[in-house]
């Protein structure tokens, strides 16, 4: 019988737990349920300001490094980029001078072969003129000139042609023609 009485009172108290434990969750789960004492405090009383531990001069001196020690990293980073947007301008300079350069290369050589095959046609010609009118060609010319176009022709065409010089003029060609130094008189 004493059961039936307390009955109530069980009732009540497992419906206590039920709605503390729901509470307890729904707390739980909107974070206001556990909060640090010292940082509610924090948040309720007002800021103060810390003291420094060090002597004040110091502080200051230290706080005065500091925004030189800022302003010169700014500095440095400023210069940093400057030295970057430099390099690569170089970069870009230098790979336009490297294809320049490789276009005059390319038209050099394109002139040189122009010029050896000029010569060619210009030593054929000589090769299949008269020796005696080759012989007047080549005298009214330079030496040098004379003597490339000599170098490039064979043998026979070159004594047909020197024959047909005066001989002072046939003997100075041949002379150069040879490599050696002209002797001393």
């Amino acid at each position: 019988m004493k059961l039936f009485k307390l009955m109530p009172l069980l009732v009540i108290l497992v419906m206590a737990k039920l709605l503390l434990s729901g509470a307890l969750v729904y707390f739980y789960h909107t974070g206001t349920l556990f909060f640090e004492p010292e940082s509610a405090l924090a948040r309720a009383a007002p800021k103060e300001k810390k003291e420094p531990v060090c002597p004040k001069e110091l502080f200051t001196a230290l706080r005065a490094e500091r925004e030189r020690l800022k302003e010169e990293q700014a500095k440095l980073e400023k210069e940093t980029q400057n030295l970057t947007l430099l390099k690569e301008q170089v970069d870009k300079r230098m790979a336009s001078l490297a294809a320049l350069e490789d276009e005059i290369d390319q038209k050099l050589q394109e002139l040189r072969t122009i010029k050896t095959e000029r010569f060619k046609l210009l030593v054929g010609a000589y090769a299949n003129m008269k020796p005696s009118k080759a012989a007047k060609l080549l005298e009214a010319m330079e030496p040098e000139m004379a003597i490339k176009i000599l170098s490039a022709l064979k043998t026979e065409q070159v004594a047909r042609i020197l024959s047909a010089m005066p001989p002072e003029k046939a003997a100075s060609l041949a002379e150069s023609l040879s490599g050696l130094p002209p002797r001393e008189l």
